[in-house]
């Protein structure tokens, strides 16, 4: 059996299109937060800093403001630095995360754009007020967030969710073959007579197959997290998630940029366990890995067609109750499972997703065993 699995895990492994693929993607990740950093500016004191020496001397400026979000700390910094300088008028020269996370999370600034996203230059940046300080910056103040630098890592959440949706095409197109290239080369027949051929020989490959998946996602995942460690160390690590990418505080969420970043991690390998099972599941259906590969990524962004433009219709003609059971479904899979903190769903809604991923992927996986052990050339 070990012979088995081993064989059928080096034969998805040796597929060169996967390893150039994720090259490529690693590569561009790796390129892409070189530039970032190249790009880095802050000016401190009328002194501007640029590349590594910004996100330290950033860094050491936060530093000094860590801890408890407070009313009190908001309006210091902003006595201190004013508004991150968005335009010319907003009457500063500073440039640093301090003043650009209050100019972004607590100020009319994303609010000062037209639907075709220019500036009237008309609108002066101020800080919330009344219903608008109580829905948007009251939140951070009641929970008493830590707060700290977390530049890198809200751009490694988001960064993080590119890789994993590019990486799980990979996988598709890795995967389509398992069970349908056999049909292809009319090899399925005989491997079927042999002595584990109809048995556990079926479930080496399937095994085979989502071991692979899950390593690959587990190395680029920590690939990914090694090369903004590099970057940004480990400052902000202890902050709140909160001021992070598709984090809420309705629903759901792990407190702290690290926890935070784990829960991804946990999300994408239960993603990537449903992904196989439904490209395996596909893959025992159909007679070559061309159609196993446009079937599975139609089915992987189905959920996106389905929350972006066929939710409403639905909602129409099957009622509300009915379109939200369905949603709870279509986020459970892959496409949106990692960024699932984003939709605000409670502890208890997030176990019944990963239950879903769970099932889903074992229905998918047990469908490929039957179909293809009953399938005929």
């Amino acid at each position: 059996m070990w012979i088995i699995w081993k064989e059928e895990f080096k034969k998805i492994a040796a597929r060169k299109i996967i390893w150039s693929a994720v090259v490529l993607l690693l590569g561009f990740v790796t390129f892409r937060l070189y530039s970032e950093t190249r790009s880095y500016e802050v000016t401190i004191e009328g002194k501007t800093y640029c590349g590594q020496e910004a996100i330290r001397k950033d860094q050491e400026l936060t530093k000094k403001y860590a801890g408890v979000l407070t009313e009190e700390k908001i309006y210091q910094i902003y006595e201190e630095y004013g508004f991150y300088p968005y335009f010319e008028e907003s009457g500063t020269s500073e440039k640093n995360f301090l003043n650009r996370c209050i100019t972004d999370r607590f100020t009319n600034f994303r609010t000062m754009f037209g639907y075709d996203g220019t500036y009237d230059g008309n609108t002066d940046i101020r800080f919330y007020e009344g219903e608008e300080w109580d829905r948007n910056v009251a939140p951070y103040l009641r929970n008493r967030v830590e707060f700290d630098y977390i530049y890198g890592w809200s751009d490694l959440a988001e960064m993080y969710i590119l890789l994993l949706t590019v990486l799980d095409i990979i996988l598709i197109v890795g995967l389509s073959p398992v069970f349908a290239e056999e049909y292809t080369l009319r090899t399925a027949d005989i491997l079927r007579t042999t002595k584990r051929g109809k048995g556990s020989g079926i479930w080496m490959k399937i095994s085979a197959a989502c071991v692979f998946s899950v390593l690959l996602t587990v190395l680029a995942s920590l690939y990914l997290f090694g090369i903004y460690l590099l970057v940004y160390g480990t400052q902000g690590l202890g902050a709140s998630s909160r001021f992070l990418s598709f984090a809420s505080f309705f629903g759901y969420c792990p407190g702290s940029v690290e926890g935070f970043l784990l829960f991804l991690a946990v999300l994408a390998v239960f993603g990537v366990f449903l992904l196989t099972g439904i490209t395996l599941g596909y893959s025992s259906a159909c007679r070559n890995s061309f159609l196993t590969l446009i079937l599975s990524v139609v089915g992987f962004f189905v959920p996106v067609f389905w929350v972006k433009g066929l939710l409403p219709m639905f909602q129409k003609l099957l009622g509300p109750a009915a379109a939200k059971v369905i949603t709870h479904f279509m986020v459970s899979m892959p496409v949106y499972l990692p960024m699932s903190t984003e939709f605000s769903f409670s502890g208890e809604q997030t176990v019944i997703h990963l239950g879903i991923a769970v099932a889903a992927g074992i229905f998918g996986m047990a469908y490929g065993y039957f179909r293809y052990r009953s399938c005929r050339n």
